[in-house]
């Protein structure tokens, strides 16, 4: 069922609901700049049929979401998770698990440090305590000062020769798009290019404002590091991340996994995004972490 709810910072937030209500309750979180849909519907009908109330929301600035002008209202990371707050508040969910990929997981370490008494745990996948690497590689600055490595060669040639020359058109911008998500597979399994692009395009009927996702890249660098703040976790916590991941390379989540107290770790032979090509397993782990925890 999908519904469009009001923050308490008047904002519109799109989301959509999954199973019963009486159920235990899931939070999807998804990553910078893209829509709640690309949780697949598949995947969340599954954690339903297992048992589970799962609800997906658009991010402000994506989707049917509210969109900001970031120049006259800018905003970090604790806003992004003030939004995540107002969702679980609108459903009156109680002690969801919050699963989130990559920037998602940001959220959700800050919900789980921030809010303690909201999530019952937290899935963090393709994630990390420490986004400055990324942040500064991607605009051509060195990252030998950080204890994490930055994005592999192949997505900063991606991202570059993109900067310099930009796609004009739509149909450009959806190639360019979709030869992002390409890099950001990785591994063995072939990139799932029909899914991929299918679900691009419902995005852009959805919200063709796909500029304003841009804003997420500058609140999360508005926003500090996380390294010392994850020891704070205290919830039962599962870290999911790919040995090919080419944004977020595989030290990340080890330094998830090693540095939050008991964390489970889960390492597949995926890249940075699993939506197509990696559901079953991700599927699995989760399953596998909600019934022993």
């Amino acid at each position: 069922m999908q519904k469009l709810i009001t923050s308490a910072r008047g904002l519109t937030l799109w989301t959509q609901s999954f199973g019963k209500s009486e159920h235990p309750s899931i939070l999807l979180i998804m990553g910078a700049m893209n829509q709640g849909i690309f949780w697949p519907d598949r995947f969340c009908e599954e954690l339903a049929s297992a048992g589970f109330y799962v609800v997906r929301y658009d991010h402000r600035d994506t989707g049917k979401s509210s969109k900001i002008d970031f120049q006259a209202n800018p905003y970090d990371l604790n806003a992004l998770t003030n939004d995540a707050v107002d969702v679980i508040h609108s459903y009156g969910l109680d002690q969801p698990t919050i699963i989130g990929l990559s920037m998602g997981g940001y959220i959700a370490q800050l919900l789980a440090t921030s809010f303690p008494h909201i999530p019952k745990r937290i899935v963090l996948i393709s994630s990390t305590a420490d986004h400055r690497p990324y942040m500064a590689a991607t605009i051509g600055k060195s990252t030998s000062g950080f204890s994490l490595p930055g994005p592999e060669r192949s997505y900063l040639d991606y991202v570059f020769a993109t900067s310099l020359n930009p796609p004009q058109s739509l149909d450009r911008v959806l190639q360019s798009m979709s030869d992002g998500w390409k890099v950001t597979y990785g591994g063995p399994r072939p990139y799932p290019k029909t899914q991929v692009e299918q679900a691009l395009q419902v995005a852009v009927q959805r919200s063709p404002d796909i500029a304003a996702g841009f804003h997420h890249g500058l609140a999360v660098a508005a926003s500090p590091d996380r390294l010392r703040l994850v020891a704070r976790i205290n919830v039962p916590t599962l870290v999911i991340h790919g040995r090919y991941d080419t944004l977020l390379p595989l030290a990340h989540g080890q330094y998830l996994a090693a540095n939050i107290n008991g964390a489970k770790f889960e390492i597949l032979d995926m890249g940075h995004s699993f939506m197509w090509s990696w559901d079953n397993e991700v599927l699995a782990c989760v399953l596998k972490f909600l019934q022993s925890t």
